[in-house]
């Protein structure tokens, strides 16, 4: 895709890219604790999943997709990947050089546009996000452009919320509706599928099918301590829902894996 094409493509969701920008630069950022994907958290087992996938980074060109706060570009970095990280926002940016100096870690941040990144061909060997790929409005074009940036045997792999769980879609619609843009649009299976059809591969995991519910209860109750207690009791009950098929596309995130041959 030449400069012209991009141009064109992008044009026609300028107003998308102007509010997901002003809506970010707006953020107040604070440093936070040192990110880990093995750390105890309510993600967890997402978390672990996308370190395994992963494997090891050690060395590897990676780039880092909507990188945010930079907590995955600095796990990353500290891993040894060589790492770029890019953001819409150039407050998140800044915010992210300004840590990446406390750290003392070296990660390469640029403001730039994920629906299409400006790299050359064959440039990258893994290309990985957090919950990005639901702020863009065009999830074919951006996994077309990811196997133009991969090397051979080069990979993507990201975390993602999916849409069809009815606890989260309450909380998201009616508990936290200012907490998202308005353009965020959580996925459907099917968004995920069409990796395979582009890769011609694909590994995916879905987790969190009635655990969201701790969320909620929290939210209204304000009692982490029984939020603890009762999100390892349903994890333990939806443990086995994992293995039905039917019921992944009711979970609530998904990491997924695919490889360019």
């Amino acid at each position: 895709m030449d400069d012209q094409e991009k141009k064109k493509t992008l044009s026609k969701y300028t107003h998308i890219f102007r509010d997901e920008e002003s809506y970010y630069n707006k953020k107040m950022l604070r440093p936070g604790k040192i990110f880990d994907l093995e750390e105890e958290s309510f993600f967890k087992q997402v978390n672990i999943t996308l370190k395994n996938m992963l494997g090891n980074i050690e060395g590897k060109k990676v780039l880092d997709i909507g990188c945010g706060r930079g907590n995955l570009s600095f796990y990353l970095a500290r891993k040894g990947a060589d790492v770029i990280g890019i953001d819409l926002s150039k407050n998140f940016i800044n915010f992210c050089k300004s840590q990446m100096n406390e750290l003392n870690l070296n990660v390469d941040f640029r403001v730039m546009n994920a629906q299409i990144p400006d790299f050359e061909d064959n440039t990258f060997d893994i290309i990985v996000g957090s919950r990005i790929l639901h702020h863009l409005p065009d999830i074919g074009l951006f996994f077309r452009e990811c196997k133009r940036l991969l090397k051979k045997k080069g990979f993507i792999t990201f975390i993602e919320p999916l849409k069809k769980n009815p606890i989260v879609e309450m909380n998201r619609k009616h508990l936290n509706p200012k907490k998202r843009t308005k353009h965020e649009h959580p996925l459907l299976l099917s968004d995920v599928m069409k990796a395979k059809k582009i890769f011609s591969n694909i590994k995916h995991a879905e987790y969190y099918i009635i655990s969201p519910s701790t969320e909620i209860f929290k939210i209204i109750f304000k009692k982490p301590k029984i939020f603890r207690i009762l999100y390892k009791i349903l994890q333990l009950i939806e443990f086995p829902l994992y293995k039905i098929d039917f019921l992944k596309q009711y979970c609530w995130q998904t990491v997924f894996k695919s490889i360019k041959f």
